[in-house]
């Protein structure tokens, strides 16, 4: 029997709190023998009143990593939606999934709600941290910070902490509340605390971060704690056990949450009813903050984590600028993504597929004519971090990964997806499997986004000097003959001449007039007429040699420059441009017939005088050709 497969949906899974679930989620696929799909955004969405707004194209580029879910290998879904940028997106999943017959679980976001939802109890996460400090410290004077006005998470905690004081006959003073927007406004918050008078003997804070904030405060200020003034925090985050004084907080079961959603669709699988609603308890962490926990010098582990991690980010910003460097001086997208195997090696991927649109890799042409605002179905394979595939094997987005069978081996797989997009373009993803969940934090995200950046400049370059290519033929081609026109003939020609003197050779103009074109014009039509020209440009081309300067000249008039043809050898090649003609003529239908009158003029490089000289001889002599064939005709 097939394995089951979950897709998970989530904003940058190598953050704490995602990372948590994502963990759990993990551990219990890995447990029941299911294989797990990350699809994974790698920017989160902006918190409440940000100013900052990102651009419509990072917005595509971010959601469409979502699309790339074939809900035909999938058997359930997951959706860590709080952060994901697009609202739409989760919606747009679940319906899809729908459609399919495939059950879908909203994780930890309470703001879009679907059928099924494991939410974490904010309420009784606060009420947690609340009830601490009124039941265990007898603390009556607690003031409370909050994120932001009218925020979800912060009136679920707002209203957990009132009920706390009511149920213990405390008095609600709304000047005990302030809103520090979840980061620094905390410390002008707490400022504001301790200018109003009498002293709170506690401050509950809706987050870690802000309590962080909140204690600076009050140490700039000279207060102790929590000898003058406990402080709470609300998350759990891995600092709030680094801070001095260590953070009493409360702490959402996260893993909890995930392993609860996977046994949600295992119900689902098995036809079982399942409440829409289940709410996962959360955790007090008693630390030094409160007086719980004695205090006592940590400075040693402290200092040891600091040092760790100040060596990570070292590495790891040696390794961005060592692949920076590599990418770069790339002349080739092979070139250019050999370089991931730095990325690779810090983040401890078993396995990593860069995945580039077919578009960007086939032809210039395509890269820039095709649609390239959403993940293709055709890809090309450009990385492979085991080198058993082959760069530039293709293989079809809706089979994920470029090996076969991805689902259906004999371990239990996990694999995620992220996107790989440049300004208006959607380049592709990486396909990639972790060694662990969790670690790396922003350093991945900024990682790959290096990575995108580099490649599409490396792609627009391309593409650029293509379209410059492009346009500098239109400058000095014929675009019905694609011969060169007079630009070109004084440019190339006019090299192709200078090089012949240089070395020595002789130079030879041939002068082609077609032959009655305008009675071809006038009794057949202008198309007639456009296919004898072309009929013509292809028979001179064709029977030149190799390096000649082709050239249209007029409506009817044809020049070709070559240099160091044997004397004596001309008439062959104006015979070729007559047997070439006569050919078309047997074997086409067409009622007219195509002919040219041809002259040439060939010096030394001794006596060349300029091009123009010698364009003005052959021209003498096409004119001696085409006379004679009139007088013939008479």
């Amino acid at each position: 029997m097939k394995r089951k497969t979950i897709a998970l949906c989530v904003t940058g899974f190598d953050w704490e709190k995602e990372s948590r679930i994502v963990d759990g989620v993990w551990r219990c696929c890995l447990e029941k023998d299911i294989n797990l799909l990350i699809f994974a955004s790698l920017l989160r969405k902006q918190p409440l009143n940000s100013e900052q707004t990102y651009s419509e194209s990072i917005i595509n580029g971010e959601s469409e990593i979502f699309d790339l879910i074939n809900y035909k290998l999938v058997d359930g879904v997951l959706i860590l939606g709080d952060t994901i940028i697009r609202d739409k997106v989760i919606s747009d999943i679940a319906s899809r999934a729908e459609v399919n017959g495939v059950p879908v679980v909203n994780i930890a976001d309470p703001s879009h709600p679907l059928r099924h939802n494991v939410l974490l109890s904010d309420r009784n996460a606060m009420e947690l941290c609340v009830s601490h400090l009124v039941e265990e410290h007898g603390l009556t004077k607690i003031n409370f910070i909050g994120g932001f006005p009218g925020n979800y998470e912060t009136e679920t905690r707002l209203a957990a902490y009132r009920k706390v004081l009511e149920s213990h006959g405390i008095a609600f003073e709304p000047e005990r509340v302030g809103y520090g927007e979840f980061w620094r406004k905390a410390y002008d918050v707490t400022e504001g605390f301790l200018k109003n008078g009498e002293l709170p003997e506690a401050i509950a804070c809706a987050s870690d971060t802000m309590a962080f904030f909140c204690m600076d405060c009050l140490k700039t200020h000279g207060y102790k704690i929590p000898e003058d003034i406990i402080v709470t925090g609300f998350d759990g985050i891995k600092e709030s056990e680094l801070y001095s004084p260590t953070l009493t907080t409360a702490r959402h079961a996260y893993g909890t949450s995930g392993y609860e959603a996977v046994a949600v669709l295992e119900k689902l699988w098995a036809g079982e009813d399942v409440r829409e609603d289940i709410y996962v308890d959360s955790e007090l962490i008693s630390a030094q903050s409160c007086g719980c926990v004695p205090k006592k010098q940590r400075l040693e582990d402290f200092y040891e984590d600091q040092i760790a991690s100040r060596t990570k980010n070292l590495e790891f910003n040696h390794g961005l600028i060592k692949m920076d460097t590599r990418l770069a001086a790339a002349e080739t997208s092979e070139q250019l993504f050999a370089n991931c195997i730095v990325g690779a090696d810090f983040f401890h991927l078993k396995k990593l597929y860069v995945c580039i649109s077919a578009h960007f890799e086939q032809s210039e042409d395509d890269g820039i004519s095709a649609d390239t605002t959403r993940i293709a179905d055709d890809m090309m394979c450009m990385f492979d971090r085991t080198g058993e595939v082959p760069v530039g094997s293709c293989f079809k987005s809706q089979d994920l990964v470029p090996v076969k069978d991805l689902l259906y081996g004999d371990e239990m797989v996990f694999m995620a997806f992220s996107p790989l997009y440049y300004r208006d373009d959607i380049m592709g993803y990486l396909a990639y499997e972790p060694s662990f969940v969790g670690g790396a934090g922003d350093l991945f995200t900024t990682w790959v986004l290096n990575l995108a950046n580099n490649a599409g400049s490396f792609y627009m370059k391309n593409q650029l000097s293509y379209v410059v290519k492009k346009l500098e033929n239109l400058y000095v081609r014929d675009p019905l003959t694609e011969l060169y026109n007079r630009r070109g003939m004084n440019s190339f020609g006019g090299r192709l001449a200078a090089d012949a003197v240089k070395n020595g050779k002789s130079l030879t103009v041939f002068s082609v007039d077609i032959d009655d074109l305008k009675p071809i014009n006038d009794t057949y039509g202008h198309r007639s007429g456009d296919n004898a020209i072309c009929r013509a440009a292809l028979s001179v081309r064709s029977a030149m040699p190799e390096g000649s300067v082709c050239c249209r000249t007029g409506g009817d008039e044809f020049v070709v420059i070559c240099a160091g043809l044997s004397k004596g050898s001309e008439k062959e090649y104006i015979s070729f441009i007559d047997q070439q003609l006569k050919r078309y003529a047997d074997e086409s239908s067409t009622p007219y017939r195509v002919s040219c009158s041809c002259g040439y003029a060939t010096v030394d490089s001794g006596e060349y005088e300029g091009l123009e000289k010698l364009i003005t001889q052959a021209d003498m002599e096409m004119y001696k050709v085409k006379t004679a064939k009139k007088a013939g005709r008479r």
